[in-house]
This record gives C-alpha cells, sequence and structure tokens, in this order.
C-alpha cells in the first residue's frame, strides 16, 4: 500500500493504523457506539434495519456489511475534519461517494470477507480520490485579477 497516494494527513494516518492492525485487532471503536447514520448515509449489520429502518424508509444510502463498527469507525474520524469533507454543505456528497464506493466493494467481494481492513481501505481511497478532483478542479480555475481599492491602499500602495 502507498500511503503517499492519500495526500492528506488524516488520510495517511488512518491508513497507517488500519495497515498497522492485524484482522483480529479491529480499530477501538466500542461495540455500544452508534453505528454511522449520517448525511443521508447508513452503516448496520442487521439486514432487517437494512430494509426497514427509518434512514431506509426516507431513501438514504445503506450499506450492509458485517464490518458496521470498523467502517463506522472510519466514517466519524473523516467526518473530523472538515476541508476533507469539503465542510457541512459537501458532506452528503463526500460520504455518498464513500458510501458508494463500499457497497461497490462489498459487490465485487462476495461471501464477504472476514478481514475488515480492504473494505475500509477501499474507502480511503475514495477519499482520497475525491481530494485529488478537488485539487485539480481548484487548480483548473483562472486566477482572478488582484484588485487595489482606491480607498485604502492595498496592494503595497499608501492610501492618498
Amino acid at each position: 500500500m502507498h500511503l503517499v497516494a492519500f495526500r492528506h494527513s488524516l488520510l495517511t494516518s488512518l491508513a497507517a493504523d488500519i495497515a498497522g492492525r492485524t484482522v483480529a485487532q479491529p480499530p477501538p471503536y466500542a461495540a455500544t457506539a452508534d453505528l454511522w447514520q449520517c448525511a443521508d448515509s447508513f452503516v448496520t449489520d442487521d439486514a432487517l434495519a437494512f430494509s426497514a429502518s427509518e434512514p431506509a424508509r426516507h431513501g438514504d444510502l445503506g450499506i450492509l456489511t458485517r464490518h458496521a463498527r470498523p467502517l463506522s469507525w472510519l466514517l466519524f474520524a473523516l467526518r473530523e475534519d472538515s476541508r476533507l469533507t469539503g465542510g457541512p454543505w459537501a458532506e452528503r456528497e463526500f460520504f455518498g461517494r464513500l458510501g458508494d464506493a463500499a457497497n461497490a466493494f462489498l459487490a465485487a467481494h462476495q461471501p464477504e470477507e472476514s478481514d475488515w481492513r480492504p473494505l475500509l481501505l477501499a474507502v480511503l481511497r475514495e477519499a482520497g480520490e475525491i481530494l485529488r478532483e478537488r485539487h485539480r478542479q481548484r487548480a483548473e480555475q483562472p486566477r482572478r485579477p488582484r484588485s487595489v481599492s482606491p480607498h485604502f491602499g492595498f496592494a503595497g500602495r499608501v492610501a492618498a
């Protein structure tokens, strides 16, 4: 795994944490802690809750996995940095794409593996891809010319 590809300190540290653990040593997420249910997406390990829960009835994106606790830990950790998620106005898109990445990984790896790490790393890779797209979009935007205020003497000039 190439940690440099993540290009964000939180993504790199989470990837290192995941890679440094064994299958029997999941992230420190309490068994009584809440599962992820935010930004129009939810994570569950209960097939009935996946189809009959309140978020499912509202049309939220559901992720059904036996690794619901490690995945919830990761999503809550990613939410800590608003620069990564794009802020509150962009969380739905950010976590929606992460949910789609998790579901795509799970669909391609059936029956579901006992190792939770590949799922979390696939989600981290998608987070890194979202960041790369944002940086590419910012780099392609033309820079506005710097304006000088005639009243306040900005840009190094002294007001008259």
